[in-house]
């Protein structure tokens, strides 16, 4: 596949993505009117990292991937009407929240395209862990720590920032033994102790760090943490 094709099939795929996470968002909307779907958005959209390894530039995502995107949120937070599913997703937080989100991404493509299994594992700590942490913590958790912050939230963080981690790196060692990527998934340690400690870093990062900006904190903090550790 030449990489013309290989960068189309790329947008192709992300572009699939988000379509099915709006199209998600619509129907929980219309069954569950009075419920969020924010972590849906921010759940969903992360699982782009499993394939923007077919990307042949970091410029292609940034100009067709992330800039429409923040463009998108930029005008749901200016906008005085609540007429979409990503307005509705902006007004039930903090306006800073998902404009930092797809900061956080944009700043990873930037600076480590290239190095996509420690930048993946960061970008799912930021969806699925951090995500999870909350919606467990809200739910379950019933010991305080910090920052209105639970030791259930914290643990559940750690868990799935952890898990999501060795998905990645396992995934990526399957690309790899077929041929598909070029890349690298061995570190200075085994894999799995870089996933527990991955895990960790996700969950403190997301405990100290107040407000919002631990959309920034958790990925870039865990993204380069994993790279220090090899990747």
């Amino acid at each position: 596949m030449d990489a013309v094709t290989q960068n189309i099939v790329a947008l192709v795929a992300v572009y699939a993505l988000i379509g099915v996470t709006l199209a998600l968002c619509i129907l929980y909307s219309k069954r569950h009117p009075d419920k969020s779907i924010r972590k849906i958005i921010h759940i969903m959209i992360g699982n782009f990292v499993f394939v923007w390894w077919m990307f042949t530039d970091p410029w292609i995502m940034e100009i067709f991937f992330i800039i429409p995107f923040a463009v998108l949120i930029l005008y749901s937070v200016i906008k005085e009407k609540n007429s979409t599913v990503v307005d509705r997703a902006v007004k039930e937080g903090s306006r800073t929240g998902l404009l930092f989100y797809v900061i956080s991404i944009g700043i990873l493509v930037a600076l480590l395209f290239g190095h996509f299994a420690a930048a993946s594992a960061g970008i799912l700590a930021m969806t699925y862990g951090d995500c999870m942490g909350s919606v467990i913590g809200k739910r379950w958790g019933k010991h305080r720590t910090i920052n209105g912050k639970s030791l259930e939230g914290s643990l559940a963080v750690f868990v799935f920032s952890a898990a999501a981690a060795f998905a990645v790196l396992t995934f990526y060692s399957f690309l790899i033994a077929g041929g598909y990527y070029s890349g690298d998934v061995t570190g200075i340690i085994p894999i799995w102790a870089m996933c527990i400690i991955a895990g960790a870093v996700s969950a403190v990062l997301e405990l100290l760090v107040p407000g919002d900006f631990d959309n920034l904190a958790v990925p870039l903090g865990t993204a380069a943490t994993l790279c220090l550790l090899g990747l």
